[in-house]
């Protein structure tokens, strides 16, 4: 994974409404944008250092956290930006 942690938990809090100050959260945070990393690159997307799958890694995160509780799958916009990002990683690789 190339996404910088520090990075993707400072955005994951402020999509949240979390203060930065406010660390209670901080390694159960972390262990979400990891686990939502290592779901997409399971996909077979091999994440860059970019803003477009940092952006990603957060989305993913803060959806999986925001739904933990609830039945159902990923929304459509995201579902949708995952597929788009996968199809791209094809395309570079031919």
């Amino acid at each position: 994974m190339s996404v910088d942690l520090s990075s993707a938990l400072q955005m994951v809090k402020a999509r949240l409404n979390r203060l930065q100050s406010d660390t209670s959260l901080d390694e159960y945070l972390t262990v979400r944008i990891e686990a939502a990393a290592a779901e997409l690159e399971g996909t077979g997307i091999h994440l860059t250092d970019s803003a477009d799958d940092l952006m990603l890694v957060v989305d993913y995160a803060v959806e999986q956290y925001q739904s933990r509780d609830k039945p159902g799958g990923l929304p459509d916009w995201l579902r949708l930006r995952r597929r788009e990002r996968w199809v791209r990683e094809g395309v570079r690789a031919e």
